[in-house]
């Protein structure tokens, strides 16, 4: 059932980002999010913030896309990078074609099922499947912004922005609400979501009282970069197969690290891999619980979650509940960052293929074309 809701997300916050008002307003595809709540489980009361369903995009990636787009506005012809597994790049598509930015999107191969066509159709954009590891598709996504000069989106500092409106929306949905959260849940990849929300709670607690919920992050067993960092128990993946693909990250820098490590000590939180046997026990539970509520869950052909990234944060806080980490009278806040996109309709091709030694020439080419007259 929805308890809470919000539309024009960024615009309503827009006073507490860097970018111009005015620009935000011209990029903005009326961004929403709303709180659904789950019946308790185990006696601990439990909600889902659910960041995909009401948005025009279908993805959680709406927010920061509107800002970083955004930024980008005053400039004539602006032409940006991005590389993505999915969500990304359909929202960056449906914000290029609502604003005229052109964007050339590097994808996995895995992710090409995950593109919506009508989002890849616009002459805005440009995609490029890149059969390479992620580590590599980073370092061809680098190298060619720094040799065309072309900016990536979203830049860390969009990240950091993007994500902190999280706590600004659930600082007023706790107020008409009532009350907060114990717990704070999400499942993880690169972990900007986490750390943009708490930053935005510390921004808001220099002149507020608010209270801090423990985090909990949650990664699937085959790739779990953050738990190994931070010290926690997790089998060895190296023959465990990879569930969810947008939980992509393998590798992080000594920041993501830092920052994660004192996030989790500012709010005595943790990090936990959720092996593949115990998600699968919990999915069917998980995404009964989801669709009794109202919160999409998208099939995809073989009748499997077409993505897990939301599902994994509920299995996880299930987990966590059985486990006894969290205790009966507390209150969670699960949230669903993936999965309830409506499936892509036809069939959707890149408009470029390229291996890991020639994507550089080839994203050169991507981009020349939308540098050419007449283009986008």
């Amino acid at each position: 059932m929805e308890i809470y809701a919000q539309d024009d997300v960024v615009r309503r916050y827009a006073a507490h980002l860097s970018a111009d008002p005015e620009l935000i307003r011209r990029a903005s595809l009326q961004e929403s999010g709303r709180i659904v709540r789950l019946p308790p489980q185990g006696e601990v009361l439990a909600d889902v913030l659910d960041l995909s369903t009401a948005n025009t995009t279908g993805t959680f990636k709406s927010w920061l896309m509107c800002l970083a787009v955004a930024r980008y506005l005053r400039q004539e012809r602006p032409l940006v990078l991005a590389q993505s597994s999915g969500n990304t790049a359909n929202a960056l598509a449906a914000y290029a074609a609502h604003t005229g930015l052109r964007a050339v999107v590097l994808h996995p191969p895995a992710s090409r099922r995950r593109i919506a066509p009508r989002l890849a159709d616009p002459d805005t954009v440009q995609f490029v499947e890149v059969d390479a590891s992620e580590q590599r598709i980073k370092a061809v996504l680098a190298a060619c912004a720094e040799t065309l000069a072309v900016p990536v989106v979203p830049a860390p500092a969009d990240q950091d922005e993007g994500n902190k409106l999280r706590a600004y929306f659930l600082r007023d949905a706790g107020n008409e609400l009532g009350r907060w959260w114990d717990w704070h849940v999400q499942a993880m990849s690169s972990g900007y979501g986490p750390l943009g929300f708490y930053a935005g709670l510390r921004e808001i607690r220099r002149t507020r009282s608010m209270p801090v919920p423990r985090f909990l992050g949650i990664q699937q067993e085959a790739v779990a970069p953050f738990v190994r960092a931070l010290g926690g128990r997790t089998a060895a993946a190296c023959d465990v197969p990879m569930l969810e693909p947008t939980l992509f990250r393998q590798t992080l820098d000594e920041d993501l690290v830092r920052r994660m490590r004192e996030l989790c000590a500012y709010s005595h939180g943790t990090v936990r891999a959720l092996t593949n046997h115990r998600y699968l026990e919990l999915e069917p539970r998980a995404i009964a619980l989801l669709r009794e509520a109202g919160v999409t869950v998208t099939p995809g052909p073989d009748g499997t979650p077409r993505e897990r990234a939301g599902l994994y944060s509920l299995a996880g806080t299930l987990d966590a509940i059985e486990q006894g980490l969290i205790r009966p009278g507390e209150r969670a806040l699960i949230v669903y960052t993936g999965g309830a996109a409506p499936a892509p309709t036809g069939t959707y091709q890149p408009h470029w293929r390229a291996h890991r030694d020639d994507a550089c020439d080839i994203v050169a080419r991507a981009v020349a074309e939308l540098r050419s007259p007449g283009a986008g």
